[in-house]
């Protein structure tokens, strides 16, 4: 069974194949899985901040609710890839959440691509423990430890002051809606349109006019 998450996908119905901007910021999304090939417009981020999924369980669950068949039975696999897509990208910063359970994982696919690496427990839900991992060239002062992952977005954007935000795996659009209340341009994908659908409601709820493109 497909998960609905809504009416916005009824008002705003993005498909595969798709590119949808947003005229303001010049922000562009689309449906996408991570093991296909990024997208070029992809390449235009100098920070990622992506909320991935943080286990295996998690990976197939998302397949489920996007109706799709596709399984990954080796979450190593998955964060593989992940970080291919991220240094792919080349940002100056990247920042991905994760939970206890791989969080050694994903600190050493940073330490592969950054040369500084640092980390944070911060909460979701505003109550259940994870964390915030930033890859970059420099250390970074601020706090973020205790924050929710509702606000993280915000503040690493309001603090890294990037020119254009990117996020692999979009979901309801935390990050995109962040990035708009900055100012900034923002270039995502994400496996559910459903999903993304909510992304694009929320941002243009805030005023922004995301629609798809025309080629």
């Amino acid at each position: 069974m497909i998960y609905r998450y809504g009416d916005s996908w009824e008002k705003y119905p993005i498909r595969a194949g798709e590119i949808w901007s947003e005229a303001r910021t010049g922000s562009i999304v689309s449906v996408r899985d991570i093991t296909a090939v990024m997208p070029v417009y992809m390449l235009k981020a100098d920070m990622v901040y992506c909320d991935p999924p943080w286990s295996l369980g998690n990976v197939n669950c998302f397949y489920t609710k996007a109706g799709h068949m596709d399984r990954i039975s080796d979450f190593g696999e998955f964060s593989r890839l992940l970080f291919e897509r991220i240094q792919q990208i080349g940002p100056k910063v990247c920042y991905v959440e994760i939970g206890k359970q791989n969080r050694e994982m994903f600190l050493s696919r940073m330490r592969e691509i950054f040369s500084v690496v640092q980390y944070w427990e911060i909460r979701y839900y505003n109550k259940y423990p994870c964390f915030l991992i930033r890859g970059g060239s420099f250390f970074q002062e601020f706090n973020f430890a205790k924050y929710d992952d509702s606000n993280t977005p915000f503040f690493t954007i309001e603090v890294e002051e990037p020119n254009c935000i990117a996020d692999l795996c979009t979901g309801q659009g935390l990050t995109a809606v962040a990035a708009f209340r900055n100012g900034r341009r923002f270039v995502g994908t994400e496996l559910n349109p459903r999903r993304l659908a909510v992304a694009i409601d929320r941002v243009n709820k805030l005023g922004g006019e995301y629609a798809r493109s025309v080629s």
